[in-house]
């Protein structure tokens, strides 16, 4: 095994600062390229059926990639990957609009989906490292700054096709800002010596492998739904409003801005719901909101319900994988680390997969259908919430920092 050289320590508060600003250049950067999909589909001549294919390497590079930054975790330590993954990410952006070839773009989405995984397994190991130097819970806030750049995101995909920017030139410029970004926020990540040790977790964890709870499953399934649902939104909803509810190119990605105001504000507020309300009335109440919002989007076929439905599907959805993600924590009944690798790698298996097997059914039957099996899973969702029993514990750990400081 490698060992690290000494670094420098880091005050936690500036690597707060530091995982934020990755977390919301994720969402920046993601939500540039997904909210000008129609563009990527125009600039190539492919359908929703090829789209998806293409989307499909995407996935297929993200699941790919998270065994191996799970393996070399330990190895380089979440401040490297979390830096080689956010530069690997910014750097394939561009290629998007710069290749002229089906074949290669569905290399570039296998390559930057190599680079999601990457820095999707890295971050979040950081942003748990950090929150552990808090006498209060954070990780609500690192969420809340991935919707907020998906939500600026796409106000800039929207601003871009009002002034007929090239799909290039925009890519581009994003990418060249962001890349400066994330070498300054690098040097501000907790090192290796200052991270929270995972021998002494793992020594103090009974050996031999253990099947996974029926509360672990139950959390990996609300997961599961709620992140293909935001992976649906963020890739079909621009596509579904000129489409279906024929909104203007520059009007339809100001539906997944409201998506993603919603749900940074949800997340922002995330803390305070979960200790008034408890976790599981959250849960559940978000399932439905987000059932509601998919609905009227579906049923009513006009830019400003559709804009509208969003909303409420961003909020719905918003404090969902903070809650899961907490309680996956808090569990005894397997390794919390192993837990919440099980439910991440479940979760964001329905956030990569989602998209293009929507795609898929999209072209078999329409589009408007294939997002009504979103609204199925959101019906899962808010089914296996109410099997859970989440409340005292999650209330417990959110209310023991306040007692004490």
């Amino acid at each position: 095994m490698l060992t690290p050289r000494p670094e420098a320590p880091v005050s936690p508060n500036r690597a707060r600062w530091a995982v934020t600003l990755v977390f919301f250049l994720h969402g920046l950067l993601f939500a540039n390229w997904a909210a000008r999909l129609p563009e990527l589909e125009h600039h190539y001549g492919i359908e929703h059926r090829e789209l998806g294919q293409v989307l499909f390497c995407n996935a297929l590079g993200a699941w790919g990639a998270m065994p191996l930054a799970s393996w070399l975790l330990p190895r380089f330590g979440s401040r490297r990957l979390t830096t080689i993954g956010a530069l690997l990410f910014c750097a394939f952006i561009p290629g998007l609009a710069l290749l002229d070839r089906v074949d290669h773009l569905m290399a570039l989405f296998l390559a930057l989906g190599a680079a999601t995984g990457l820095l999707d397994v890295a971050m979040n190991s950081q942003a748990i490292q950090v929150e552990q130097r808090y006498p209060r819970p954070i990780m609500s806030s690192f969420h809340a700054a991935f919707s907020l750049g998906g939500m600026l995101g796409a106000g800039a995909g929207a601003l871009g096709a009002h002034l007929h920017w090239s799909y290039a030139t925009h890519l581009l410029s994003f990418s060249a800002v962001s890349l400066l970004l994330v070498g300054a926020a690098a040097t501000q990540l907790l090192p290796v010596e200052q991270a929270v040790s995972e021998t002494n977790e793992a020594a103090a964890t009974p050996a031999g492998f253990r099947w996974p709870s029926r509360l672990v499953v139950g959390l990996g399934i609300v997961a599961f739904c709620c992140m293909l649902g935001e992976g649906a939104m963020a890739d079909w909803s621009t596509i579904y409003l000129v489409q279906d509810t024929h909104a203007s190119a520059a009007l339809a990605p100001l539906g997944y801005a409201a998506f993603s105001l919603a749900m940074a504000t949800g997340r922002v507020l995330g803390d305070a719901a979960a200790l008034r309300f408890g976790a599981q009335r959250l849960v559940v109440a978000g399932g439905l909101l987000a059932l509601v919002g998919l609905l009227g989007l579906l049923l009513v076929p006009l830019p400003a319900v559709g804009i509208g439905g969003l909303a409420l599907i961003g909020l719905g959805l918003s404090t969902v994988i903070p809650t899961v993600f907490s309680a996956t924590g808090q569990q005894s009944d397997m390794a919390p680390a192993a837990a919440l690798g099980l439910v991440s790698t479940i979760g964001y298996g329905g956030f990569l997969l989602g998209p293009p097997v929507i795609g898929w059914l999209a072209d078999a039957l329409t589009l408007r259908w294939a997002l009504g099996i979103v609204a199925t899973l959101f019906v899962v969702l808010v089914g296996v919430g109410l099997t859970l029993r989440l409340t005292s514990r999650v209330r417990a750990a959110h209310l023991e920092p306040v007692l004490v400081g």
